[in-house]
């Protein structure tokens, strides 16, 4: 009796327990946004990996402008050791949009190296929580588990976007003076320039939700980039092969898998038998949002 009196008057003199703020708000999108963003940058391999791969894609970009300013140089020095003067813009014409020598599209020509890396970093972004058990603190502290999932995903996109826009103009303006010496204009007022570099980013972005999606899904990191490599690099060269099947019909079928609905996306103008460039974008969304929705799903209804 005396020791309930007592706890009872102890009771009554701290008055009423507090409320934490995390217990009463509970935790904020920006604070998920603050732990993973920590999560990703404070690795120093996390640094060195994206500065790699920022430099690799100016790298092949500016092998591939060599490469097609060689191209072009040959043929203008054949034209004209053959009496014949071809001019910049007949050189242009003979080269038009879609094709692999087109000039617009030159700051994604190292677009690749983003894909695998940045496509392989979102996978490991979330599997390796689930291989250290990570993952049981990360939904523990957001019970809710989708703010956690949405917080990654917008951070690999936010980062691979501003990886891969950089690249692009890095690239282009190593490719401006370098076709500058045979009198081709590489201003940024050529067409479709500035678009193909800001849907580069796009691209990459898309590439990096769906590797996200992948590691939620298989929970496997070896296993999800090894899916990831297969559909945006084995999968469009498999794909090549259904043109010797027989019928029309199969011909068509590569332009809507992942790859090339996207990379037509980088593209300009149209052309006979192909998707539009929108199209493809929507494809390529499509993809994003067919991976993104059952890994949400999943994510939601799977014990960690």
């Amino acid at each position: 009796m005396t020791t309930t009196t007592a706890r009872r008057s102890a009771a009554t003199t701290a008055g009423p327990a507090s409320n934490s703020p995390a217990g009463t708000h509970g935790v904020s999108f920006g604070g998920i946004l603050k732990s993973e963003w920590i999560k990703l940058w404070t690795l120093l391999s996390t640094k060195l990996l994206l500065a790699t791969t920022l430099v690799a894609i100016v790298g092949v970009g500016a092998i591939t402008v060599l490469a097609r300013y060689a191209i072009m140089d040959q043929m203008i020095s054949m034209a004209e050791e053959s009496g014949q003067k071809l001019t910049p813009e007949q050189m242009e014409q003979t080269f038009p949009p879609g094709s692999q020598m087109d000039l617009y599209n030159l700051p994604n020509s190292g677009l690749q190296i983003g894909i695998l890396v940045l496509g392989s970093l979102a996978v490991l972004f979330v599997a390796s929580e689930y291989s250290t058990g990570m993952i049981r603190s990360t939904m523990s502290a957001v019970p809710k588990r989708i703010p956690a999932f949405a917080a990654k995903a917008v951070i690999l996109a936010v980062v691979s976007y501003v990886i891969t826009t950089i690249a692009a103009v890095a690239t282009y303006l190593i490719a401006i003076p370098v076709f500058a010496g045979r009198g081709i204009d590489m201003g940024w007022d050529r067409d479709g320039v500035i678009y193909s570099i800001f849907t580069g980013g796009l691209y990459v972005a898309g590439v990096a939700l769906i590797g996200l999606s992948l590691g939620v899904l298989l929970r496997n990191s070896a296993g999800a980039i090894t899916l990831l490599v297969g559909i945006f690099f084995v999968l469009p060269i498999a794909s090549s092969f259904m043109t010797f099947l027989p019928g029309d019909f199969w011909k068509y079928v590569p332009q809507y898998l992942p790859a090339d609905s996207g990379g037509r996306f980088l593209s300009i103008g149209h052309l006979d038998a192909t998707i539009d460039p929108w199209q493809g974008g929507l494809i390529f969304l499509g993809y994003v949002l067919l991976f993104l929705v059952p890994a949400t799903f999943v994510l939601k209804r799977r014990d960690v």
